[in-house]
């Protein structure tokens, strides 16, 4: 198996689905009711903090790679 970078966007994008895949099976089974009001701010909620994620990955890398790289 080829090694591949640590994505972290895609580990916090995939445990907010998890969690509202499980808020959706809850819902289903009338243990919590979820209105689009609770539903929708839960959706757009994870977007923002997978996003966030995303961007704060991409400026530590950048800084990293500015420190790493030799000055000529």
């Amino acid at each position: 198996m080829r090694k591949h970078r640590f994505e972290p966007a895609v580990l916090v994008m995939g445990l907010v689905l998890l969690t509202l895949m499980v808020c959706f099976i809850l819902d289903v089974c009338r243990v919590w009711d979820l209105r689009p009001g609770r539903s929708v701010p839960l959706v757009v909620g994870g977007l923002l903090v997978a996003v966030a994620t995303a961007i704060l990955t991409q400026v530590v890398r950048a800084v990293r790679g500015r420190r790493t790289r030799p000055r000529t």
